[in-house]
């Protein structure tokens, strides 16, 4: 296997992407406010700001993920800072890719996801 196949296809990047994905995921849980009848009525996921940007979190989660130290990543990602960026850029595609993905796969089975409104 190529270098390149070995820094994006691994389980480290996997293990990035999935926690952006659990991370932004508690965050538009926390965020949301709900009444009695469990339907969406503020919160700070419901912001305005926080909808318009929410698209560019998966990348900064990743971002910052990669320079947490003790954060496995492959020992290219982790030595080089132009490598580091590019390997959170598409940790965070795969994350947010992801969570567009089952999010939407729960809206056709009828499951109301976190955030959305009735």
């Amino acid at each position: 296997m190529d270098k390149i196949t070995e820094v994006f296809l691994n389980w480290q990047v996997l293990l990035v992407s999935f926690a952006a994905f659990a991370v932004l995921g508690v965050i538009k849980n926390i965020g949301t406010k709900r009444d009695k009848d469990k339907r969406v009525v503020g919160g700070f996921s419901q912001n305005k700001w926080f909808r318009k940007f929410l698209p560019a979190y998966p990348y900064v989660l990743t971002l910052g993920f990669c320079f947490i130290p003790g954060v496995p990543l492959p020992d290219v990602v982790a030595k080089t800072l132009a490598v580091k960026i590019l390997f959170a850029i598409y940790a965070g595609w795969l994350s947010g890719f992801s969570f567009q993905l089952i999010k939407s796969l729960l809206k056709k089975g009828g499951i109301e996801v976190n955030g959305d409104q009735k």
